[in-house]
């Protein structure tokens, strides 16, 4: 198993390491958002601030619960490996030592690893009719250094991508895409999901070895109906962990923000997207 770490990477984005704060124009809206509660700042010219994974908010905010499952870095790394399952333990070490998968960590963003990881995964969305991330949203937060890639890569071709949300403190993953579902033969497809598992493995090392004190899975469903959220929790449940609640919320800066959030509490999502439709027509009508 080769591990390797990019120490430095041509084209590199002009990053602020103490930068929290990330700014993006999303919904006709100045959108600014922090994480994992990192200390809570009102940003000038902006209509909201979203508050991303809380473990309390002040009274009066807007919130909304979130339920998610952490892991303890301050342990041992053999202590880690022990909370894992059977299965996963298995699976992590095959791909190691039989799969010969190579697990890369970017500590720093770049416009070609944000570019590479877009086609990458609207290319995942798109077979499994999820929807298409927003390229001007990833790099806001690649610029702010808010946050980390890794990826997992099967005879140097790349089969699966993380992203992770990071503080000084915690990493919580963001968005997760393999190549699995593309793939016809079921034992390429086996060593793809044993690549996640690795890459998942490794990134909690990778932390851990920053300083970090919490690797966060980034959601646990609570439901007990879908099924293929109830198949995902058991997935991250393998690599140990304790249920965790916690808190998304936002701060309106302006009425556009004060309404976007009434929105949110007041209206189901098929509602919400006909009512900000028509917001945004009426918007650009107003422009004309």
């Amino acid at each position: 198993m080769k591990i390797m770490r990019n120490q430095r990477a041509k084209g590199a984005m002009t990053v602020q390491p103490n930068r929290r704060m990330v700014k993006y124009p999303k919904h006709g809206m100045r959108m600014a958002e922090l994480w994992l509660d990192a200390p809570i700042e009102k940003p000038a010219g902006c209509d909201l601030l979203v508050l991303h994974q809380y473990s309390r908010l002040p009274r009066g905010v807007f919130s909304w619960p979130f339920s998610t499952l952490t892991v303890n870095l301050h342990a041992g790394e053999d202590q880690l490996f022990d909370g894992l399952n059977r299965n996963t333990k298995y699976k992590v070490r095959r791909a190691s030592t039989k799969d010969m998968i190579e697990c890369v960590y970017e500590p720093q963003a770049t416009e070609a690893i944000c570019a590479e990881f877009l086609d990458f995964f609207n290319e995942f969305a798109d077979t499994k009719g999820l929807k298409r991330l927003s390229a001007r949203q990833m790099r806001a937060r690649a610029q702010a250094s808010t946050v980390r890639f890794s990826r997992a890569l099967s005879g140097g071709a790349t089969v699966v991508w993380h992203v992770h949300a990071v503080t000084q403190e915690k990493a919580t993953l963001l968005h997760s895409a393999s190549q699995f579902r593309q793939l016809d033969d079921n034992e390429a497809r086996a060593v793809v999901g044993r690549a996640n598992r690795l890459l998942h493995w490794r990134d909690m090392l990778f932390f851990k070895a920053e300083g970090k004190s919490v690797y966060d899975f980034g959601g646990w469903y609570a439901g007990t109906e879908n099924v293929e959220l109830l198949r995902i929790n058991k997935f991250k449940e393998g690599f140990g962990g304790v249920r965790t609640d916690q808190f998304n919320g936002g701060i309106a800066l302006s009425w556009r923000g004060w309404l976007y959030l009434k929105l949110q509490q007041h209206f189901s999502a098929s509602q919400r997207r006909a009512i900000k439709a028509k917001l945004l027509s009426l918007a650009s009508f107003a422009r004309q």
